[in-house]
């Protein structure tokens, strides 16, 4: 068997919160997922909340971070925001409904949701701006546009990968239909 890794624990956590929700993020679930002692954990983390912190910053680099710099090789607005829709359809939307959720509990993992939900939005108001007459309307089509990812995950949606895609294809193609280019 490999050696148990810290990035092991993170996947381990990611996977029970895809699996089982917030709740199952506990040194000792976590060990028993893995089937090793709880030891283990404190080996390589110090604290539940230095696993909580690693484990939030590899969501957020993996469903913002990458997300957005995928979303960005797009060609023009309305590609660069069917792109960040695409991305996000792809994902794993049940780990975000459990992220949420757990915010409303934590204030740590709050932190984390609240920047992601500020770096996203400022994204597609970055996308929107050249685009529309107004900071106004830039503002309401990106917060329709980030509004729609987290309605769509909330969704009961988010169980068909086939039907959320389509879902947030459909958003991006009205929301590029009301932008305005200025080229």
């Amino acid at each position: 068997m490999a050696a148990l890794t810290r990035d092991r624990w993170i996947r381990a956590g990611l996977e029970a919160l895809d699996q089982e929700g917030f709740q199952a993020v506990s040194a000792e679930r976590l060990a028993r997922r893995l089937n090793v002692t709880r030891g283990s954990f404190y080996h390589h983390f110090d604290s539940r909340e230095a696993f909580v912190r690693a484990l939030l910053a590899e969501w957020e680099a993996d469903y913002t971070g990458r997300m957005l710099a995928h979303a960005a090789q797009g060609r023009g607005a309305q590609d660069i925001l069917a792109r960040y829709l695409e991305i996000a359809a792809q994902k794993r939307p049940g780990r975000e409904v459990a992220i949420r959720a757990w915010a409303l509990q934590d204030p740590l993992v709050a932190e984390f949701q609240d920047r992601v939900d500020r770096t996203r939005l400022s994204f597609a108001l970055s996308v929107c701006r050249p685009l529309v007459r107004s900071e106004a309307e830039a503002e309401r089509i990106a917060r329709a546009v980030h509004l729609c990812l987290i309605g769509g995950q909330q969704a009961g949606d988010r169980r068909d990968p086939a039907a959320f895609g389509a879902l947030l294809q459909g958003v991006a193609a009205l929301v590029g239909a009301g932008l305005d280019p200025r080229d």
